[in-house]
């Protein structure tokens, strides 16, 4: 007589609406993972890549501060090398002079010389500025006075050095002297009248 009742109070439309609710209950999960879940886990993706990409800058701005003492260092002797060759560089008013130490140096050592200019040299950066030189008198003064211009307060290039056999106590050396000059890379001045006079 239950069973009866049981039946008696479950008909086809309750299971219409159980259906119904069930039926709702899936879309609105289907709706949720779409709209909430997935959006969610695409941030949440976002999120991640962005976080190892900072811990990539971090590890990359780690490695860079490790090492900049020692490029600071370096920099630091960079400068200082330049520096002290530029210092060591003629000003175009000094090379007009040069002519005259060259001789003096020669003078000294108890040589005699002969210094002609050759034509200056340039490129974008820097002016040549040679000369040659011929130098009479025995094998030490030659190498004494070759010493002194390597040894001389502003830079000296010497090349081409040719020395020929003493004879009656005499030798002939002969080689190009150079020094340079920094040109300026735009709007700079000219190297002035004394240097071109001195070059001619």
């Amino acid at each position: 007589m239950s069973h009866e009742l049981y039946r008696r109070m479950i008909t086809p439309q309750d299971w219409a609406a159980v259906g119904g609710i069930l039926g709702t209950l899936v879309l609105l999960g289907a709706a949720f993972y779409y709209l909430v879940y997935s959006a969610q886990r695409t941030e949440i993706e976002t999120l991640i890549s962005q976080n190892e990409q900072a811990l990539a800058d971090l590890a990359d701005a780690r490695r860079k501060a490790e090492t900049i003492d020692q490029l600071r260092e370096e920099m630091a002797k960079i400068q200082e090398l330049v520096s002290e060759f530029e210092q060591r560089l003629p000003s175009t008013r000094e090379i007009a002079t040069l002519v005259t130490q060259f001789e003096r140096m020669a003078n000294s050592v108890g040589l005699r010389v002969n210094v002609t200019p050759l034509p200056p040299e340039s490129d974008p950066r820097k002016q040549t500025i040679p000369y040659r030189i011929r130098a009479y008198g025995t094998f030490h003064q030659l190498a004494s006075f070759i010493n002194r211009l390597e040894r001389f307060e502003r830079y000296l290039k010497v090349s081409d050095l040719s020395i020929q056999e003493e004879t009656e106590g005499e030798s002939e050396a002969e080689f190009k002297l150079s020094t340079y000059l920094f040109l300026q890379e735009s709007g700079g001045d000219a190297p002035d009248a004394d240097a071109q006079a001195a070059a001619s």
